[in-house]
């Protein structure tokens, strides 16, 4: 029986130049990862579970849109 491990990741924004503007980060992130590499704040209620090989090699996670079925 194989294991598969997931990792959960949020939504989060990262501050812009000026103090009272942010911006919504494009991708999802572990907590670890949007704390302490990308400086966000974690949106919190965001969390989504994913598979561990899912991240890209910076520790992202884009969604990929496929409608209503799943890629080839």
């Amino acid at each position: 029986m194989s294991e598969r491990k997931t990792v959960t990741v949020y939504s989060f924004r990262v501050q812009d130049f000026l103090p009272e503007s942010a911006t919504l980060s494009t991708f999802k992130a572990p907590r670890e990862l949007i704390q302490h590499k990308f400086k966000g704040q974690v949106l919190e209620g965001t969390g989504e579970q994913v598979p561990v090989s899912e991240l890209d090699a910076e520790g992202r996670h884009r969604r990929i849109a496929t409608g209503w079925g799943e890629l080839p």
